[in-house]
């Protein structure tokens, strides 16, 4: 299991040379014990991170850091990153379908246009 002080704290800046208080994320709460869940493989600990990320007055600030970062892994700022890419939806285990739904096609689109084709990866 990952502690707090195994995650990177991130090197973002805000407004000037002001530096941004990380201990109010609201993943730093549990002390390092929801580390877990941001680094998961499963679908059900990716749902919680993101939505823990949801209510967290640095997403944005941790999003930004996570991009500009090419980050590996994880729930960054309510996102899923692979390989240094968003990912919009976690594929489940086993083989792919032939023709990708709609609402997964859509999804992909809706994240290209808000990050751009460089930063978002199709499937994982």
């Amino acid at each position: 299991m990952l502690t707090a002080t195994q995650i990177r704290e991130p090197e973002v800046e805000k407004s000037g040379d002001a530096r941004i208080d990380w201990s109010i994320a609201s993943c730093r709460a549990a002390d390092g014990v929801l580390a877990e869940k941001f680094f998961s493989e499963r679908i059900d600990d990716i749902t919680a991170a993101k939505a823990l990320c949801a209510g967290c007055p640095l997403a944005e600030e941790c999003l930004d850091g996570a991009v500009s970062r090419s980050e590996p892994w994880g729930v960054w700022g309510g996102e899923l990153f692979w390989n240094g890419k968003i990912l919009p939806y976690k594929r489940k285990r086993g083989r792919p379908p032939k023709v990708q739904p709609a609402a997964e096609t859509e999804a992909i689109a809706r994240y290209r246009d808000r990050f751009g084709d460089d930063q978002v990866e199709a499937i994982a």
